[in-house]
Order: C-alpha cells, then sequence, then structure tokens
C-alpha cells in the first residue's frame, strides 16, 4: 500500500501523542472526581487522531475509507466521554443511572455501526472527490446521517459546555479557572467541526477537527501543568476550613496534629499552636476517639466533652491514605450537639412523665373498673359483671361443646340476723362469705354478689355432679365460719339452685330462671339444702 506523508499527517500524529501524554499524566489524579474520564477522553482523542494519521498518509481510496470507518469509533466515544466527565467534575454523578449512561452510549454504538455499512445505504458518504493532489486529500461527499450525527455530537458537546460554564459561574476561582481550562480545549474541536462541516475550510476537504485537537490538547498541557489544574483546592481553605463552625482536625499516621480548625480548638479546649503536637495526649480525656481511629472504615461516635457547663460532640473519624502502601492518617469532624442533647434529653424527661402519667391513668382505669365490676362489700364480682361475662361464657361452651353450671345460693334467715345482731353484724357475715367463696373458686369461675344475701356462681366446664358436689361442700364449710359479730352463735345456712347449660337452658336469662326455680324448692324443702333444675 502506498503513503504519502504529509503535514496533516505530521500535526495529527503530534496530537495522538500529546493526547497520549496527557491521558497518562491524568491517570495519576484519578482518585479526583472526574479525573479518569477525563484521562479516558484524551486515551479516545489518541486513538481518533492516531487513525486520521493513517487516513491522511494512505493513498489508495479503499485504505481511506477504512481508516475513515475506524476514526467513527473515536468520533462517538469522544462526545460521550466529555459529556460524561463534565457530569462528574460538577458533581451532578447521582443523574447517572444505568439506563441514561447505556443510552448515552447508543450514540458511537449507531455511528459505527452506520459508517460500517455505508456501502448498502449511502447515508454517511454519498460519493467520494479527489482533492489537491499535494495534500493527499479526499473529498467526503456527505449523506443525511451524517449531519444528523453531527448534530447530536454537538447536542453532546454543548450539553457538557452548558454544565461546565453554569458550573464556573457559581463557582470559586480555582474551580472556575478548572472550568474555562476544560472550556477552551473544547471550545476549538467544536468550531472546528463546524467549519468542516459546513465546507468552510481553507483547502477543500481538509477535516479541521482532528488536527483542532493540538491546539485542544496545548490548552489542557497548560491546565495540568503550570496552573497544576486538579491539584488546585476547589475552595479557598480561609473560606471552607477556617470558617466552618464544625470542628477539623487531621492526624497523620503518628498521631501527630497536622491541621486544626478554630471551632476544634475551641470544642477539644487546645492550644493556640497545636500543630505537630501529639494528639493522643491532647485528646487523652476522651478515649472514644482514640479507639475509634479504625484504618480500614469511617467510626462515628457522640461523647461529652465536659459536664459543666454541658458539651456533647458528634464525632466522625475518617481515614485518610495518600498511597495504597503507606500508613493512614485520619480526618476528625466533630460537630456540637449541645442543643439537640439538651432537647433531647428534655424529650426524655417529658417523655418519662408521660409514661408514668399514663400508668397512673391506666392504674385509675383499671381500679375504676374494678369498683365498676365489684361489690364494695364482699368484694366479689357484682351483677353487671355477671351479665357481661355469661353470654361469653356461653357462647364459647357452645363452640366447644362443654357443660356451664349456674348456682344461685341464698341465705336463710338472713333478715333475723340483722334483727338480733344489728346490720354491722350482717355485713360482717356478708364479708366473710364473699372471701369464702373467692378462695373455694378457681380463677376460670366467676363469684358474684347476685343482691343482697343472695350470690352467684358460674363454673366453666362443670357437669351437674361436680358443681353439686362443689356446692355441698361449700355448704359445709359455711358452718364452721366464726363471725366476732355474732358471738358464739353458728352462722345462718344457706340453699342453693343448680341449673347447667345445655341440659337447662341455653341462654344468660333460661339458666337463672331454671336455677331460680330450684333454688326456690330448696327453700321450700325446709332451706339448708341443694336442688337442680
Amino acid at each position: 500500500m502506498d503513503w504519502q506523508w504529509v503535514s496533516p499527517s505530521i500535526v495529527l500524529l503530534t496530537t495522538c501523542g500529546l493526547s497520549f501524554g496527557l491521558a497518562a499524566v491524568l491517570f495519576r489524579f484519578r482518585a479526583i472526581r472526574g479525573v479518569s474520564t477525563l484521562a479516558m477522553l484524551m486515551v479516545a482523542i489518541s486513538y481518533y487522531t492516531l487513525v486520521s494519521t493513517f487516513e491522511a498518509g494512505a493513498v489508495p481510496l479503499s485504505w481511506k475509507i477504512l481508516f475513515s470507518k475506524l476514526e467513527y469509533v473515536g468520533t462517538g466515544t469522544v462526545p460521550v466521554l466529555f459529556l460524561l466527565f463534565t457530569i462528574q467534575f460538577t458533581g451532578r454523578s447521582a443523574w447517572l443511572s444505568r439506563r441514561r449512561t447505556a443510552l448515552l452510549w447508543t450514540l458511537p454504538v449507531v455511528s459505527v455501526s452506520l459508517a460500517a455499512t455505508n456501502e448498502f445505504h449511502r447515508w454517511i458518504w454519498t460519493s467520494f472527490s479527489p482533492g489537491p493532489a499535494d495534500l493527499n486529500i479526499v473529498i467526503y461527499n456527505h449523506g443525511p446521517a451524517f449531519y444528523a450525527l453531527i448534530f447530536v455530537i454537538y447536542a453532546y458537546m454543548v450539553a457538557g459546555s452548558a454544565l461546565l460554564m453554569r458550573f464556573a459561574i457559581r463557582s470559586t476561582v480555582a474551580q472556575r479557572r478548572q472550568s474555562v481550562t476544560v472550556l477552551l480545549a473544547a471550545a476549538v474541536p467544536l468550531v472546528c467541526g463546524v467549519l468542516y462541516a459546513a465546507k468552510i475550510t481553507p483547502i477543500p476537504g481538509l477535516n479541521l477537527a482532528p488536527l483542532s485537537f493540538a491546539a485542544a490538547g496545548a490548552v489542557l498541557a497548560i491546565g495540568v501543568v503550570p496552573l497544576r489544574m486538579f491539584k488546585l483546592l476547589p475552595v479557598a481553605r480561609e473560606r471552607l476550613i477556617e470558617g466552618m463552625i464544625d470542628g477539623i482536625l487531621v492526624i497523620d499516621a503518628k498521631r501527630r496534629i497536622v491541621d486544626v480548625n478554630p471551632a476544634a480548638r475551641e470544642l477539644f479546649e487546645l492550644p493556640r499552636h497545636p500543630v505537630g503536637d501529639d494528639a493522643t495526649r491532647l485528646l487523652g480525656a476522651w478515649p472514644q476517639i482514640e479507639a475509634g481511629l479504625d484504618p480500614d472504615r469511617e467510626t462515628h461516635v457522640e461523647i461529652a466533652l465536659s459536664q459543666d457547663p454541658p458539651l456533647h460532640a458528634d464525632i466522625q473519624l475518617l481515614p485518610l491514605t495518600s498511597a495504597p502502601d503507606e500508613p493512614p492518617g485520619f480526618l476528625v469532624v466533630a460537630r456540637d450537639i449541645t442543643k439537640r442533647r439538651l432537647v433531647q434529653s428534655a424529650l426524655e424527661e417529658a417523655n418519662d412523665r408521660l409514661k408514668e402519667q399514663l400508668q397512673e391513668i391506666e392504674r385509675l382505669q383499671e381500679e375504676l373498673r374494678e369498683r365498676a365490676i365489684r361489690d364494695s362489700l364482699t368484694g366479689l364480682y357484682n351483677r353487671r359483671h355477671l351479665d357481661e361475662m355469661l353470654p361469653r361464657i356461653l357462647r364459647r361452651a357452645e363452640r366447644e361443646g362443654l357443660p356451664v353450671s349456674t348456682i344461685l345460693i341464698d341465705l336463710d334467715h338472713f333478715k333475723a340476723v340483722n334483727d338480733r345482731y344489728g346490720h354491722r353484724a350482717g355485713d360482717a357475715l356478708l364479708e366473710e362469705i364473699g372471701r369464702q367463696l373467692a378462695e373455694r373458686t378457681r380463677p376460670a369461675d366467676i363469684a358474684c354478689r347476685y343482691g343482697g344475701e343472695e350470690f352467684a356462681l358460674v363454673l366453666p366446664h362443670a357437669p351437674l355432679a361436680v358443681a353439686v358436689e362443689r356446692t355441698e361442700m361449700l355448704r359445709a364449710s359455711l358452718r364452721d365460719v366464726h363471725v366476732p359479730e355474732m358471738g358464739a352463735d353458728a352462722p345462718p345456712t344457706f340453699s342453693a339452685g343448680i341449673a347447667v347449660f345445655p341440659e337447662h337452658g341455653v341462654s344468660q336469662d333460661d339458666l337463672l330462671r331454671a336455677a331460680d326455680r330450684a333454688l326456690y324448692r330448696a327453700k321450700e324443702s325446709g332451706r339448708d339444702c341443694v336442688r337442680t333444675a
């Protein structure tokens, strides 16, 4: 294959070397946001100009077309990397979801596909014309797809440039200088590309875009080396560090203080010039800080810096490494949270008081509930509680197919006790009977004062025979009850009537009515006996 090395080839080859050298320099600062992408951009430019060098030097048209197709790899990749760099550099990386990033990369895929298949559709190049013979140039007559791709490419470049301009306007001097440097580097290929697409070039068919990367690379070279681009602090230290309300303390690997701001000096009560002093000694009053200096992870602790006056701080401890093999230093960020802790403490105290009040309210509510369902004299449940619970017990017994016994008890000749010994003795007798009933019933049973000298017992799961046996035992035990107010006289006996669910009734009214009839028969039978429905 014939080659003709002309001046554009030499410029392009020089640009390729410059771009690759800049990429190597930039990779040294890849820890800074966006710089890795910018380095990849320079690699893409290096590839683009290298292929353009071959296209400019090749003599056969077929080889020129082949290298022109290979150029479209760089043509589509460069604007994508430029836009990605500007998004990262301006702090908008959160916008770069996987879907959006993949969508951006459709540009090089489409452009390479169209260029590779141009023989079938001629949408990129419609024909080729000879240019100046002394420069070995071929004039590419472009089709509609070429101008569509140019439009999309410039949309990427303009979008990235707009982000940089907006960022530069709102940034500090150092950031503005960095942004303007990148903008100037991008402006040269933009202008040259427009001139080539519009066929306004000093030499017909000469593509100024690859050649313009030499000027762009020179601008970036000035930014990287003399201006120390990406090494400069993004903002002035006096504005960022000295003016921060949070305490900033930098400790090296030997636990020496290498930087501190006024807020940290005040929080930790450090000397006026602590730089170079032993951090372990100066911060020894708070061992949590030393314990939190972990070289492998960020640590968070809350400590009380002083008790009088109270001073609390939220301490963030971050490891700092300058090289993989070097031991880390640490960045200590201390935030005064005294007001927050005081408010939190006040809220906790108020919450404790509220809990106590709620517990007291619950206790009073329980007491009121007990009073509402308890008989004040005997301590047994009252009829209201019986009316509330008996229907529930019957419904459960119906579901489970189990019996429920209901017993009504009435003291015999109770009026005679009141008449002979007085109402005080009658009340003492009722209290003693209530105590006996409470002691001789199961937790699941219900013993209540039904009214006056009448009592009611509900025995869940107890068949008739068990109910009769327990009632007889209770009747026998009451004969031994001693009531001081009655002297040596024996207490009165009682009569009882028993009804069982479901044999004698399926509702509360039916059962109580059946038990009452049985009680009435016990009275008629001479009292001091038990009868069943």
